[in-house]
């Protein structure tokens, strides 16, 4: 009789489609991780630059004098989200003016093609995940500054400052002069320039208000306790920074009756306008205070050198502000 002897082999038939379909659930989930969550990524990365231009479109037209509705600004916000998105589609959820002074956008996901409201994944639907909506949030604010820290203690007239692009020397000592220190009524104003007094005995923290006199400091020499300032050793930050620097509409003895003379000695007081916008290149100003690797100064020129960027700054650099109209400058910035 034949007996039968059972294949020890048998047992491994079909391991191989078993590990293939294994395998297959892996490469698909491999797949979803690198390529959808690749795409889910960029997609946030496209709804966020939405949601950033268009806060800083509603605090452009909201911060006009006569205000803005919540169609203008939904207006404004849904073309520059439409606009910095691939697609150039994309879903604006709210415009929120809840909050005086800032606009909220929040924006989600629309497809370019079907414009619905989620992302079609390509691997992950293989293991059935479901579709994905994916959202950024941007707030910006307007701020017009009433009071300014400033980050360097002199102020200029207006004329001092050439909107062209190009970097130029502002003298406070030496030199042909970029202006004559006229001031909008064209009289003259002694020098064109001023430091303004420190706050305190030391250090060199100078508060300058706009609508307000100031109180400055004799003489074209860095005031006392504002040298270390300057140091390029001492402060290498303020090398190719920009700053805010207080611009004077008047100068007299701080009197609003003589508001458009001039006056001389060391109570001179300035009225402060505005804040003008300046990339600070190179300085020679006295002794320490020097940082000219190009040169540009020559002779006895001393004074800054940069390019004005407008009338503007950061935010941080102020620690005071209305969102009312003031006819001053507006400064515009995201602040989430």
């Amino acid at each position: 009789m034949q007996r039968i002897v059972k294949d020890h082999k048998d047992h491994e038939r079909g391991a191989a489609g078993v590990m293939v379909a294994v395998m297959m659930i892996v490469l698909i989930g491999a797949g979803a991780l690198a390529v959808d969550t690749g795409q889910i990524y960029a997609e946030r990365a496209q709804l966020q630059n939405a949601a950033d231009a268009g806060a800083l479109a509603g605090v452009d037209i909201c911060s006009e004098a006569g205000g803005c509705t919540q169609a203008d600004a939904n207006a404004v916000a849904e073309a520059l989200a439409d606009s910095n998105s691939n697609d150039n589609k994309s879903t604006v959820q709210s415009v929120d003016l809840s909050v005086p002074g800032e606009v909220t956008v929040t924006t989600s996901t629309k497809d370019g093609t079907t414009n619905a409201g989620f992302l079609t994944k390509m691997f992950a639907s293989a293991l059935n995940a479901p579709a994905a909506t994916v959202g950024a949030t941007a707030t910006a604010k307007w701020l017009y500054p009433t009071k300014g820290i400033t980050v360097l203690p002199l102020t200029f007239a207006p004329c001092e400052f050439k909107d062209d692009g190009l970097p130029h020397k502002i003298l406070i000592q030496g030199g042909a002069q970029d202006c004559n220190g006229l001031n909008p009524s064209n009289q003259i104003i002694p020098g064109g320039f001023a430091w303004l007094n420190p706050d305190g005995s030391t250090g060199c923290n100078v508060t300058a208000e706009i609508g307000q006199w100031s109180k400055t400091s004799a003489g074209a020499a860095v005031p006392n306790g504002c040298i270390d300032l300057f140091n390029p050793s001492l402060n290498p930050s303020l090398a190719g920074s920009t700053v805010a620097l207080p611009v004077y509409k008047y100068t007299c003895d701080g009197m609003p009756a003589a508001q458009f003379g001039t006056c001389n000695g060391s109570s001179v007081q300035y009225f402060i306008e505005k804040w003008a916008g300046f990339k600070i290149q190179a300085w020679n100003l006295s002794g320490q205070a020097k940082y000219d690797p190009t040169p540009v100064f020559s002779g006895s020129e001393k004074g800054l050198y940069g390019t004005f960027v407008g009338y503007s700054a950061d935010p941080n650099l102020f620690t005071g502000g209305t969102t009312t109209p003031t006819g001053n400058v507006v400064v515009l910035g995201l602040i989430k």
